[in-house]
Order: C-alpha cells, then structure tokens, then sequence
C-alpha cells in the first residue's frame, strides 16, 4: 500500500517531509514566480513520526499535511499582496522566542543533578549573557542572533533569507527579546517560575499581542473582518501557545480577508460540534505546525517538549468564530448517550470481569479462573496509574503507545516483595530510585578506583532493577486491546476502529531481516586482497591503518573482521562477545568414535586443532573443540530466538594468536572481548567499527555498491553452499531458523564435530606465513 507523497521510511521509522518556500508562492502554484526554485532551496521540513506502523504514519502525515496545506494557501495570498511587512516579522518573534525558553528548559531537565555551585554557575552565565546580549544591540552586532535564527530554521520556522532587509530587522527583534529569555532562565535556575512579569521586563509590545492593547484580557474583542468580531482567547493549558494575530490594513495583505480565527483548547477526542470548521493538531505533528502557522500568523502547537514526551494534553484546534457557526454552537443538538459510554478503563474491566465470571454467566463458557481474573484487574491498574483512568471512548493511539513504553519501566517484582500494595506509577518511582542509588555507588567505585573503567557498563547495568519482560509486557497490553474490543462489538460503545486494527504488541517475527539483494558477497579474491592490506600485514599506526608500515596492530578491527569471515557472526554479536564466551569443550576419543569422525585424517582439521588442546596430567594433549558462545545473557543480545549458538574456531583464526589475545584480554580484567564498541548513544554494538569498516573500504580502493561489513555474512554463506556442507548446518552456524515442520520440530542440532568440520572447510587461500614462530597474515608473493 502507498504510503502517500509526503511520507518516506528512514531505517525503522517514518517521516514527513514537505517543501515549503521562503517568500512567494507555494510550490507548484500557478503564481509563482519564475525563479521560485531558487527561493525554496534548503527548505524542506523534514519530521519524525515517531512510529514504525505505516497505517499510524498515514494518519500522522494525512494531519500534518491537512494543517500545511491550509496555512501555504494563506501564505500564497500573503505573496500576492506583497512582502513580508514588519507586523508580519513581529508575529514571528514569539515563537522563535519560546522555542528558545523551551529549549533551554529541556536542557534543564536532561541535566541531572547540580550542586549550588552548579546552580550558581548557571544563574550567572545567564546573566553574562544578557549582557554581552545587550552590548549586542547596543552596538547593532546582529551577528549574534545567527544561531538563534538557525536553530528556527532547522525546526521550519520561515526566517527571511540572509542579507535582506527582512533579515536584519527580525535579528534586531530577536536580541531586544533575549535579555527577557535569559532573565527568566536565570530565575528558572533558582527554581523561581512564579510572578515572572513582575520582575522582568515585557517582550517588545508589538510580539504580544496584535489587534488588541497590550495588557488586555484574554477574550477581548479585537476589530476583525467585514464587521465580525475575533476574539483572541487564551488557553487553559501551559501547553498552548496565544494566537499571533498582526494587524494590518485589507489593502496590504490579503491574510486579513480571511475569517479571523481564535484558539480553543478542545478536548482530546471529543466529538466536534456539527458545521465547526476545525483543523485538530496531532500530539505528535505539533512541532513543525508553529514553524508554518507563523508565516500565516496563525499557531496552533503545543510545546515542543510535551510533544517529544508524548504529552497526551489537550489538543489545539482553529475554529471559525462566525456568527452562523457561533449561532450553531450555542444550541448543540441532543445527543443519545449510553452509560456505557462514560465508562473508565477501570469501571469497563470491572465490568467485563464481572460478566465472565462462573457464578454470573449463564452459559458457562468463557469463564475467568482466579489467576486471569487477577491478571486483568492489573493490567486495567496499571493503564490506570501510568496513562490516567479516563473514559474508554477517550483512549487514543497515543495513549496506547504510551503505556507500552510506560510498562517497560515497571519493575518486574511488581505487587510483590517491597512493590506490594503499590501503584504502578509509585513502583516506577521507586525502581527509578534505587537503580539511581545503586548506580550511584558505582560510580564511586570507579571513581576512587576500585572499578576497572572498562567494565563500568556492567556493573552499571548490574546495578539497574529489572523491568517487565517483553512477554509481561504483551500481557497487559492483551488485556487492554481485549477490553477496548469487546466494548465496540458487544457492549457498542463507539470505539475507534483503528484503535482496534493498532499493532502494538511485541513480535519475534517482525524483526526486520536484510533480503538477499541487499548485500553483496566479498569474493575469494577479494577476500585475499582485503587481508593482505595494511591493516592485517603491517600499518602505520593506530590510526593509519590504511597507510602500509611495519606495525601489527591486533584489536578489535583487527580480529572482527576476521571472525566475521570464518565464523560468519554478525558485527553486533561479534562487538558483544565477552572473554568469558571463548570456551573449551574437551570430548573423549570414544566419543568422536561414535560420531564417525576420524581424528587422524590428515586431511581433515584435527591435527591442526589439537594443537591447541589442553594435555592431560601425563602430558597427552586432550581432544577439545574451542568455541564462540553466542547467548543473550550478561546484557548482550541477539537478533532472533535461533541466534543463539555456539560456533566451533577455525583452525586459522587459533594459529594467527587468537587464543594469545583472549587470554590477555583475562589478565588485563577485561569483561568484554573487545572493549569500548558498546558506547551508550550508538544504536547497536559495534556501530562505530562497521563505519571505519566502511571507509576503510574507500581507502584500499575496494568499496562498491551494496558490499559492506555484512557482506561477510553472505560470503561465508555461499563459501559453506559450494562446499556442499548440508544447509542445515549453514543456517545453525549462521544462526537462522530451520525450515520445516521436521527440522524446526525434531531437530536438535548436529554434532559439534560436524560443526567444527563445516566450518574448516572455509578456505579463501589467505595468504600466510611463519614470522618469528608465529603465523601472519602477509603480502602475496612479488607485492
């Protein structure tokens, strides 16, 4: 299904993004100007939608573009008449300014904790800044507003080109009202949001409030158009922001010929009342929908941080305040109502329990036993203490989003143990305080030494309470999505169908896999080639690995690569491997005499493997077989259920010192195999490598289209198929999942000498030779 013109997938998620022009016409108008492509240049609003469900993006998209489309055929009649006037830059003022204050006000609460000295610090930047602000404008350094005015135009706000006339004068606008900005982050600071208008002075008079004295009460009249009155009211909640309305004369704009419009706090999900022509503001759309509303001087938003949290406040809508509608609105039509209707999420699964239950239903069937009764009433709990006990006709996609993410923070004790007789928000807050407590101590370990740094992400998360499984998750969000379907098909209560067709449950199977096509597989030739660069035969440095020298550098770019060939683990399995997951599994002779394997064969791999056996107390080597264990235990984690496997090493990877390595990982007291490539802010493990990977790839001249790191996966898969090793090995040494009622039921696994087996028979002919006892990747002969 189309996803429609304005919506595009960028990795899992979706987003929206739409060309707006500077000044002059909307894109594609007829009006507009000949070099219009020119003006629209760099102004594409680009934003997240915040979801990975295409049918939730559509209906995020179809709002946003709604609200867009109306405001750009104001601003083509803006265009029309002429410029931008200054009533118009002053509109723009407000918004640029709050952002600002919002801004500064998510920095707050993304700090953590501060000191006095801290607070102190901060409260006299602050004031610092207020005064070079102030020289600023003394001076006319309009300079100084540059990254002000950047930061509207990233978010879309319609900034007038450089070095115009425009420009200037909103610059010098922005830094009269900065001062004000830093005065009330200064008080911020010292916790002091009370009175503010009292001690500081106002924004420029003429970014109030247009069309009505400054000062004025919400709800004053203000003249409107042919007659009408607008009234300019004020919201009733903090995340509302006061329409902007510039007054200017008909014959200078044709934006007044339009109905003035007022803003309304609405409800969310009300029904609107009949002939009200209204535009509601999607939670999650609203931070773009000031950017474009300001051109046209109208703006409809809530802030931008209750939006980036999922703010479910109310929702902000334009309504036409003409006579006819007022008229209409004044006499709403009678409304049949159900009790059912007013129901709470609380007083609705009271209810459904009440109906299931054995002693009150009359057929008997379909009856809830004590544990399930229980498991309901908690789930309906839970939504209430997280989201709100609001009616069930009032729950929203949104909503339900939330609460999924909510339950991940709740403790998996839950209703027991010190969490007994809790609500789930009260079990938030105190998981949240102990993980901060015990991740504290920790930090002071570390800090007075007595923690190995590199193995401070485990104990930090060691330290953290655990949450709800997935499973406990899909639980409760069964149980909620069971509720709100039962109400529309047996009780009739209006429920939003597509609240019912939302997925929001967790699946194994929607776990996103790369299609075949996507990758391509690295040559044996290519293989050589890559392994006999610089990076594995000898290289500058560090970090000139690129650059040939005498210097074996043997780290994690140095062994990952490798492992991903000849063991074919994925890049995030291999970044999170610990010293711990290396084993040696020792088997008795007989053992190998039952599988039919002949130890002796000097053609197969176990003369070169017992190489690296232990011996026994008489000094006989023992038959062992070392290992990769690759399990989702100690914080790591894996693609799929059939990810988890143990993947017998390749003889070459233990005769190029990879045990030697390994084992000075242990002396060390390292915990992970290859430190630093889990950072907290990359988005999986072993990130940062596969981009130096992949420019690496550029420096020795091998890069093409489509091949990549996990382009590894697909060689050391098609190297497997040609050596007719037997598919079902290949995909559980590849960590797929077996295919087939017989495989994916009987199957067991093959023996882990067969195993060994397949994976000795990967041969790329590396070149290799003996250097000093040891055996080194090098150069090809005549290089």
């Amino acid at each position: 299904m189309s996803l429609g013109v304005h919506l595009y997938r960028r990795g899992s998620v979706y987003w929206w993004r739409r060309i707006l022009p500077v000044c002059g016409a909307a894109v594609g108008d007829e009006g507009a100007p000949e070099n219009s492509s020119k003006k629209i240049a760099g102004r594409e609003i680009r934003l997240s939608l915040r979801t990975n469900m295409p049918g939730l993006a559509r209906q995020r998209g179809r709002r946003l573009s709604v609200v867009v489309d109306a405001v750009l055929a104001l601003l083509g009649e803006v265009m029309q008449a002429g410029t931008i006037d200054t009533s118009a830059l002053r509109a723009l003022l407000q918004p640029i300014l709050l952002g600002e204050l919002e801004r500064a006000e998510v920095a707050r609460a993304l700090g953590g904790e501060r000191g006095p000295e801290e607070i102190a610090r901060r409260v006299q930047a602050e004031l610092d800044a207020v005064a070079t602000i102030e020289d600023a404008v003394r001076h006319n350094r309009l300079d100084a507003a540059r990254a002000v005015l950047e930061r509207a135009v990233t978010v879309g706000l319609p900034v007038p080109a450089a070095e115009t006339a425009e420009h200037s004068y909103l610059a010098r606008l922005v830094l009269r009202g900065l001062p004000r900005i830093h005065r009330i982050n200064a008080e911020r600071e010292q916790n002091h949001y009370d009175d503010l208008e009292d001690v500081l002075p106002p924004l420029p008079a003429s970014s109030m409030a247009v069309g009505m004295p400054a000062g004025a009460p919400s709800g004053t009249a203000v003249p409107g158009v042919e007659g009408r009155p607008a009234t300019v009211v004020a919201p009733s909640a903090p995340a509302l922001v006061p329409t902007v309305m510039p007054a200017q004369p008909a014959v200078q704009s044709s934006l007044v010929a339009a109905p003035v419009a007022s803003i309304d706090p609405v409800e969310p999900n009300t029904s609107p009342v009949p002939n009200r022509k209204e535009v509601e503001a999607h939670p999650h759309s609203q931070a773009a929908q000031p950017a474009v509303a300001a051109a046209a001087s109208v703006l409809v938003t809530t802030s931008s941080a209750a939006a980036s949290a999922g703010s479910t406040g109310p929702a902000a809508s334009v309504v036409d305040r003409t006579p006819e509608a007022t008229t209409v609105e004044a006499s709403p039509q009678p409304q049949k109502t159900s009790p059912a209707k007013d129901w709470t999420i609380q007083q609705a699964m009271g209810e459904w329990v009440r109906r299931r239950q054995r002693d009150t239903n009359p057929h008997k069937t379909a009856a809830l036993c004590k544990e399930e009764e229980r498991n309901y009433r908690v789930a309906a709990e839970l939504f209430t203490s997280l989201i709100g006990d609001r009616r069930a006709v009032e729950v929203t996609e949104e909503d339900l989003l939330r609460f999924r993410g909510e339950l991940h923070r709740v403790p998996n004790l839950f209703g027991r143990g010190t969490y007994r007789n809790m609500t789930g928000a009260e079990a938030v807050a105190r998981a949240d305080a102990v993980t901060a407590s015990q991740q504290a101590a920790v930090m002071a370990r570390a800090e007075d030494g007595q923690l190995d740094r590199d193995n401070l992400a485990h104990e930090m998360r060691d330290a953290e309470v655990p949450r709800l499984s997935m499973k406990t998750v899909n639980k409760h969000l069964d149980k909620i999505k069971g509720l709100l379907r039962w109400l529309r098909t047996t009780i009739k209560v209006a429920i939003d169908r597509d609240l019912l067709d939302l997925k929001i449950r967790y699946d194994q199977k929607d776990i996103g896999r790369a299609a075949n096509a996507d990758r391509e597989a690295f040559s044996s030739a290519e293989m050589r080639k890559l392994f006999a660069s610089p990076c594995w035969t000898g290289c500058a440095g560090v970090d000139y690995r690129h650059r040939p020298g005498s210097n074996t550098v043997k780290d994690a770019k140095f062994w990952i690569p490798l492992l991903a060939a000849l063991e074919g683990v994925r890049l995030g399995e291999a970044a999170q491997l610990l010293t711990t997951d290396i084993q040696l599994r020792c088997f008795d002779q007989e053992d190998f005499t039952d599988w039919d394997v002949d130890l002796d064969d000097p053609s197969g791999p176990w003369p070169r493997l017992r190489r690296f056996s232990p011996k026994d107390a008489d000094g006989v080597p023992t038959v062992g077989i070392w290992c990769i264990d690759v399990i989702p235990e100690d914080g790591k984690s894996v693609k799929t259920p059939s990810s988890k496997r143990i993947i017998p090493i390749h003889p070459l990877l233990l005769e190029l010192g990879f045990l030697d390595y390994v084992d000075a990982q242990k002396r060390a007291g390292k915990r992970d195999l290859f430190p630093g490539l889990r950072p907290e802010k990359a988005t999986c493990a072993g990130e940062n490598l596969g981009e130096w990977f992949s420019r690496y790839l550029e420096y020795i001249g091998m890069k093409r289209e489509r091949l990549s790191f996990h382009s590894f996966r697909h060689s050391f898969d098609t190297h497997l198929l040609n050596r007719e090793v037997p598919d079902v090995r290949v995909s559980e040494l590849m960590g797929h999942a077996q295919h087939g009622q017989t495989r994916n039921r009987y199957y067991k696994g093959a023996r882990l000498a067969k195993l060994t087996e397949a994976i000795a028979s990967i041969n790329y002919r590396l070149h290799t030779a003996m250097v000093d006892g040891q055996l080194c990747l090098v150069l090809p002969p005549g290089a």
